[in-house]
């Protein structure tokens, strides 16, 4: 039992840093340590998932080969594109030296509870909202944060599932409730947004195309259809205070993805910026104009030109190695072989949905590994799916595996 609390109090910390310190390099030292530290036989449900993901790193070392990377760049793409590997295996074996699936909900809540609480007394501290616009808030409060999306997501859903509900005290389950999601709320995410909704349609079985998948879903697509028309009857402006400017990011996020744009003004900041995605993934796709690159891609260490120099982050580039479009990204590297990939296993999660299990434990840890595969598919499209540099998703995936097995939960029976 101590060492299970020794473990239990490891997943605390560890949750703590990769949530609130966006820094790739660290996640992939956490990563990796915990990997070593907890070193031990994986199952073959793991083995599959992570199997696309080694493809994918494959096909770029080997495509790398007729080109001339940099060695920096090089070694950089290793790193990213083998942080999710480790992630997911990191995850299953914390997993499995935890063993009891009810104390690491709980941990994982109470950690996220304890930053949402921090994330809102800091923007009360710094903002006037009597004139504040969105786009402030955020760059105080930071842009987004999904460990609240998964930690809303199972306190909604333990209203229904017993097994889920990790307090004990039901005004306690309440107050936390309502914190993390005002400030799920306070971020103003788009993608925080829609995921949630995702993630509840997932973990419920309304994601899978059954004939009750299939009305909610309609439901949900007709919800979202009557959205888009009142925003694209409104006309919001960019800069105003207030909801409006979110509203504003909501209206262009269909433009910002799928339009194709070879050329901006970098002196127009604005419409830059509501099209970046669009304009940086134009550019990944114009550049892969050869047949090699077509099927196998440019490999690790490739850069993408951008065709003027930009400020990202707190460096002016104009070449650079990870763009928001996952999809575009995956071809980019890997050419259409990886692309093709990708979606496999993007599917294969997907899939996990589809087991036929008795146990309804297992069957609703299933529904939300199915949730994550879905996720991947949306969030590929704008923050890169599982490449995301600060994305911990596969860590709790790989979490997620282990519990899965009914003869591997121990649950703390109230």
């Amino acid at each position: 039992m101590l060492t299970i609390k020794k473990y239990q109090a490891l997943f605390g910390l560890i949750t703590l840093l990769i949530i609130q310190f966006s820094i790739f390099e660290l996640h992939f030292g956490i990563y990796f340590l915990l990997s070593l530290m907890c070193f031990s036989t994986i199952s073959k449900n793991v083995i599959n998932i992570v199997s696309y993901a080694v493809i994918i790193l494959l096909i770029a070392g080997f495509s790398s080969l007729f080109q001339k990377p940099i060695l920096y760049d090089f070694v950089k793409d290793i790193a990213y594109f083998t942080k999710p590997i480790i992630a997911l295996i990191a995850g299953y074996l914390l997993a499995k030296k935890i063993r009891d699936f009810s104390s690491f909900l709980r941990t994982f809540i109470y950690v996220v509870s304890l930053l949402s609480v921090l994330h809102i007394f800091k923007i009360f501290l710094s903002v006037d909202f009597s004139n504040a616009s969105v786009a402030e808030i955020r760059a105080i409060g930071g842009i987004s944060n999904l460990s609240e999306v998964i930690a809303l997501t199972i306190i909604f859903a333990s209203f229904r599932i017993q097994f889920l509900d990790v307090f004990k005290n039901r005004l306690l389950k309440k107050v936390v409730l309502g914190i993390i999601f005002f400030s799920f709320f306070l971020y103003f995410s788009r993608t925080m947004f829609v995921s949630l909704g995702l993630f509840l349609l997932a973990i419920f079985g309304y994601l899978k195309i059954t004939s009750k998948g299939l009305k909610y879903g309609f439901l949900a697509l007709i919800i979202f259809s009557l959205f888009y028309v009142y925003l694209y009857s409104s006309n919001f402006e960019r800069e105003k205070p207030g909801l409006e400017s979110f509203l504003y990011k909501l209206k262009i996020a269909p433009s910002e993805i799928f339009t194709p744009i070879r050329t901006v003004d970098p002196n127009n900041h604005a419409y830059l910026w509501d099209h970046w995605r669009a304009y940086e993934a134009t550019l990944a796709i114009d550049q892969i104009n050869t047949p090699i690159t077509f099927f196998i891609g440019k490999g690790l260490g490739a850069l993408v030109d951008l065709k003027f120099k930009v400020y990202l982050g707190d460096s002016e580039m104009r070449y650079i190695p990870i763009i928001h479009n996952g999809y575009v990204l995956v071809f980019f590297k890997t050419g259409i072989i990886g692309f093709f990939i990708y979606l496999l296993f993007l599917v294969n999660m997907y899939l996990f949905a589809y087991v036929e299990i008795s146990s309804e434990k297992s069957k609703i840890i299933n529904n939300l590994i199915s949730g994550f595969g879905v996720y991947f598919f949306f969030s590929s499209l704008i923050i890169s799916g599982i490449y995301n540099n600060e994305d911990f998703y596969m860590f709790f995936v790989g979490a997620l595996l282990f519990f899965r097995n009914e003869n591997k939960i121990n649950l703390i029976e109230e």
